[in-house]
């Protein structure tokens, strides 16, 4: 798993436990030292990583543009789907805003470690 797949896991467990009150105080290497909160990880983990549910092929990834008006969100590259808007024409779901219009993003695939812009 790479450094970015292990980060979003990371933002992604944050959001639903606080959802669901899990105590996320950790360790000076950022593990849980909550029991239940531990033990929740590591089935966030299970289903989420590698050996997870997922579907089948190509994880996309996309890049705000440099353009966009919400370029100050971030500058990295973050896992998305493509999807029904749930408002106006923001089809991109994923990223630190949550949706995004399609004219706003790059989209990238990484293959063996290389990330590969779609045109």
């Amino acid at each position: 798993m790479s450094s970015l797949d292990k980060l979003n896991l990371m933002l992604g467990f944050t959001v639903w436990a606080e959802e669901h009150g899990y105590d996320l105080s950790a360790d000076a290497n950022g593990n849980p030292t909550n029991v239940e909160t531990r033990a929740a990880w590591l089935g966030f983990e299970a289903a989420h990583g590698p050996a997870g549910c997922r579907s089948p092929g190509q994880q996309l990834y996309a890049r705000i543009k440099r353009t966009s008006e919400y370029a100050h969100q971030s500058d990295k590259l973050f896992p998305v789907r493509v999807g029904k808007p749930p408002y106006g024409n923001f089809a991109v779901h994923g990223g630190p805003g949550g949706v995004y219009p399609i004219r706003d993003v790059e989209f990238y695939i990484i293959d063996d470690g290389k990330q590969y812009r779609l045109k």
